[in-house]
């Protein structure tokens, strides 16, 4: 038997998933294609532990709550991990900013979610040392890495196994390194409607427990997304035994049984594709010129803050649109070259950011802003509604 910890990075505002799809998606409650995708781990018993940035999770507790309310009804399927608000890249964070979002998704998890254990997925794994020891700080219980998103010098630095990473001041916290290569896989899967090469994979590997990270939202990317995650779950090796974090008893390697050259620190992780033209340079000081002055501002402009930081409001001006090879169903073997398109967050994230500037200038809330109609300013009302139950 292998034991399995699928880990899902579901991020609403990822680059190549469009506002106007996504609340489509969360339209119709346990009719609603996102409820649906919920379902299928919940009526085949498939384990699977849930990272949602807190600003995902506003928007199913207003478009979709029956969502949480079936994950709440099914701890033994689903197990929540600790996210920040916005999908960050926290490489450009100071601490004050980096300290909001993290208390600003962790108050929304432990509101709306009853099983939750207390690790913490970086978004893009990009983490700094001092951030590290914040979380112990926070008593987290422990972080994640993900090798296979470092250049190849770096990933042979990175310990296959459970270990103890370093902090700032000697410190140390549990780290969990994902089997990278099993990502591929999974794409291959629901692009192909072919399980073999991520049963072969599980199987074959000489570790006993085997943890495995992908993005939750692949499966809204692509058509049929629900009967390709649905093939993919059913064909699983049964011999595939798939667990929650708090169940596994996983043994972590101190600094002193690591070899002389592996990391013991955490890894700064590449922001090329970023800033691969340096389009959003200026963004990028607008934002950070604000975050200087946060503890300035009133609890909702620092929610409005928030959500001019997420990382895809960059990386759908930086990055290709993905091409894939798929197939359209498991009875067809022909395949044809499918483009996933990166949305426009650029210039979402442009518009939060210039309303949030008219905000803090005191210039009074345009009609736009109130009463707009387009699906990212929904979006946004949503958010802002939500974070005015909390106290930044």
């Amino acid at each position: 038997m292998k034991q399995l910890v699928d880990v899902v990075n579901f991020n609403a505002d990822a680059s190549c998933l469009d506002s106007a799809v996504w609340l489509d998606a969360l339209d119709g409650g346990s009719e609603s294609r996102f409820f649906q995708w919920l379902d299928l781990y919940a009526r085949m018993g498939k384990k699977v532990v849930l990272g949602f940035p807190g600003a995902t999770i506003a928007d199913i507790a207003t478009f979709n709550p029956e969502a949480i309310a079936l994950i709440n009804r099914n701890p033994a399927v689903f197990e929540i991990i600790i996210r920040p608000f916005a999908h960050d890249i926290a490489l450009l964070r100071l601490g004050q900013g980096f300290q909001l979002n993290y208390a600003a998704g962790k108050s929304i998890i432990l509101k709306e979610f009853e099983n939750v254990t207390d690790y913490y997925l970086p978004p893009e794994f990009m983490l700094t040392n001092e951030q590290v020891g914040f979380l112990i700080d926070n008593r987290s219980d422990g972080v994640f890495i993900n090798p296979g998103r470092f250049a190849d010098e770096l990933q042979s630095r990175i310990p296959e196994n459970p270990y103890q990473v370093n902090g700032l001041f000697d410190r140390s916290l549990n780290c969990i390194p994902f089997y990278s290569l099993l990502t591929g896989r999974y794409l291959h899967a629901i692009h192909k409607f072919d399980c073999s090469l991520w049963n072969e994979m599980i199987l074959g590997c000489r570790s006993r427990l085997l943890f495995s990270w992908r993005d939750g939202e692949s499966a809204f990317l692509v058509p049929n997304g629900l009967a390709r995650e649905r093939f993919w779950l059913q064909h699983e090796d049964e011999k595939v035994t798939r667990c929650h974090l708090a169940e596994t008893r996983i043994d972590f390697l101190e600094n002193y049984e690591l070899s002389e050259n592996q990391f013991k620190s955490y890894p700064v992780h590449s922001f090329t594709a970023w800033m691969k033209e340096f389009r959003m340079l200026g963004f990028i000081h607008r934002v950070r010129a604000i975050e200087e002055g946060l503890h300035r501002l009133s609890s909702e402009l620092k929610g409005f803050w928030l959500m001019t930081i997420n990382s895809d409001i960059l990386s759908s001006v930086e990055k290709k649109s993905p091409e894939v090879s798929i197939r359209m169903s498991d009875n067809e073997q022909s395949r044809i070259n499918y483009t996933i398109q990166r949305s426009e967050r650029g210039y979402e994230g442009e518009e939060y950011l210039a309303l949030l500037e008219r905000s803090i200038e005191k210039i009074p809330p345009s009609d736009y802003m109130l009463n707009s109609k387009r699906f990212h300013m929904l979006k946004f009302r949503a958010r802002m509604q939500y974070l005015s139950g909390f106290e930044m």
